[in-house]
């Protein structure tokens, strides 16, 4: 009987043995299938993907950021500034660095006295924004304002104070037609462009006048910065610095003396004035007033200031010089008098004016009864009927 039972206790035994040793083999052969899996894919992280994910790794540890070129200055024949930049200090946000967005607004809200719907505004670029990109805060602060931010900056993640530069026009509204101004670049620039220059915060382009005829030359190239961050995206060194090349400086004819006496005389009467050289064809002055002052819409106009230079009966925001649609009036007689010299009239051949020219049953009235007329004296007199004789003697052709 014990013998029996031991027997059966020993069978008991092996078969819980090769139950075990069965079971460890399955443990142990799934473990090994699982460490090979890892190992492999380990092994081809390392060797075969292992570009990538450095190239992904040294773009978390590096963070790279445009640097906005300065424009190229715009100066008169003396090399007197027309258009020239000043400096600009701005805040803006770097998206991936901001963890406590409410907070930091909140605190830059007061800091800046920021109204309500610049705040709105914020909040929504910033749920919006790619992360590297930043969005702007204020732009055009006072120095003490840009102090206060610096101060505080420790406590700030992802502001970034940024001391740029503006556009200003010394002469204001004397030149505002003449050179045109610059604003923030419209959606359908950037999609013909696609330069992501022109999503940076506060770039500017060329919105009319000389700024937009020469933008590719005033613009210049941006530069760039290479920075190593930790994972919180804090700064823990610069790396390397491309400086930004500076826009061509545009010379005119222009004297910007000149350009500003000629707004001065027309003050805000309606009306427009070009001075030229008449041996080279030279502009010298170039004025249409009224005329706003481009420096506001550099500075971002408002809306109540854009609505009352549009509703104003004097339309400062024509160009008059270059728009405005007049009869040319007595400004026309050198032109027919060169298409008489051309035709081969003798310049001392005598027109009698007895005040007016008779064409037809139609008799056109002269400035006055002038008399014996010759092309100089018809030229000082300013005789309507010394020209209309020669003009209809050469004809309309020779005059086009």
């Amino acid at each position: 009987m014990k013998r029996r039972l031991r027997n059966r206790f020993s069978l008991n035994d092996n078969m819980r043995k090769m139950m075990f040793s069965r079971r460890s083999m399955l443990v142990n052969g799934a473990q090994l299938s699982i460490a090979g899996v890892l190992a492999a894919r380990m092994a081809w992280i390392a060797v075969a993907e292992n570009e990538e994910w450095e190239l992904l790794a040294e773009s978390n540890r590096v963070q790279l950021s445009l640097i906005p070129p300065r424009r190229g200055w715009i100066v008169d024949r003396e090399g007197r500034p027309i258009a020239m930049n000043r400096s600009d200090f701005r805040v803006d946000l770097i998206p991936d660095r901001v963890r406590e967005p409410n907070r930091i607004i909140a605190t830059l809200a007061e800091l800046l006295d920021l109204p309500t719907d610049e705040i709105a505004r914020i909040r929504e670029e910033l749920a919006t924004a790619p992360g590297a990109q930043p969005v702007q805060v204020a732009s055009g602060l006072e120095w003490e304002q840009f102090a206060a931010v610096n101060v505080r900056l420790p406590e700030l993640q992802g502001v970034a104070p940024l001391q740029g530069f503006a556009r200003y026009y010394p002469a204001g509204a004397a030149v505002g037609h003449l050179v045109g101004y610059v604003g923030a670049p419209t959606r359908e620039q950037y999609l013909e462009e696609e330069n992501p220059l022109l999503l940076f915060p506060g770039f500017r382009v060329g919105k009319d006048g000389l700024e937009k005829t020469f933008e590719q030359r005033l613009r210049g190239e941006p530069g760039a910065r290479r920075a190593e961050v930790t994972a919180r995206g804090e700064l823990v060194r610069e790396l390397e610095t491309r400086p930004d090349k500076p826009g061509d400086p545009i010379r005119l004819t222009v004297d910007a003396g000149l350009q500003e006496y000629v707004g001065r005389r027309l003050g805000n009467e309606s009306g427009a004035a070009v001075v030229l050289n008449c041996r080279t064809g030279d502009v010298l002055a170039m004025a249409s007033m009224p005329c706003f002052d481009p420096n506001s819409f550099s500075d971002g106009i408002s809306h109540p200031e854009y609505n009352m230079l549009s509703e104003d009966e004097r339309v400062p925001l024509r160009n008059k010089a270059l728009l405005g649609m007049y009869p040319p009036g007595s400004t026309f007689k050198p032109m027919t008098g060169l298409a008489a010299l051309a035709g081969g009239v003798d310049p001392e051949e005598i027109v009698y004016c007895p005040g007016g020219y008779q064409l037809g049953n139609r008799f056109f009235r002269c400035l006055g009864r002038h008399g014996p007329m010759n092309f100089h004296t018809a030229i000082a007199r300013s005789c309507n009927t010394y020209f209309y004789t020669m003009g209809r003697r050469v004809g309309p052709e020779r005059i086009a």
